[in-house]
């Protein structure tokens, strides 16, 4: 006797905690950092512009300080989104990532490098999910136990 199997089978998803989800998408967006700046060199006159840096420009130090903070914190964010606790974690990942969209727009209004739009678009893109992911943070039932 013949017995066919018409059972559908799918594949098996585990949900994943929003920290993680969280956390993952500020890695996406710090590569995508990484790699602009990276391409960034080979566009024509920025060696050439980097070359006459010196420590004698006004101001050059602060520069580099305000470059340093820019591309610390969401590496920061990385980290902090999986140890801090849902409430501050939230509003993190909400204020953030908003102020990040903002300068990023500012900041390539004037850029015409097809490379440059598509990971600043790739980067908003993945700003938008954090502070979507943040916002719809999942919550659970808090029972308080009454004194009889």
């Amino acid at each position: 006797m013949s017995s066919t199997n018409n059972s559908n089978r799918v594949f098996q998803d585990f949900p994943i905690n929003v920290k993680l989800i969280i956390s993952s998408l500020w890695v996406a967006v710090m590569f995508c950092y990484v790699y602009g700046d990276y391409i960034e060199v080979y566009v024509p006159g920025v060696i050439a512009n980097a070359m006459e840096v010196t420590s004698a420009k006004e101001g050059i130090q602060l520069e580099f300080f305000a470059v340093a903070l820019l591309m610390s914190v969401p590496s920061v964010m990385i980290f902090l989104t999986l140890v801090l606790k849902p409430r501050i974690n939230r509003w993190l990942n909400i204020i953030i990532p908003t102020l990040y969209i903002v300068l990023l727009i500012a900041i390539n209004l004037q850029t015409t490098w097809g490379f440059y739009l598509y990971l600043t678009a790739i980067e908003i893109l993945l700003s938008i999910y954090t502070v979507w992911y943040a916002w719809n943070w999942p919550k659970t039932e808090q029972y308080s136990v009454g004194v009889i």
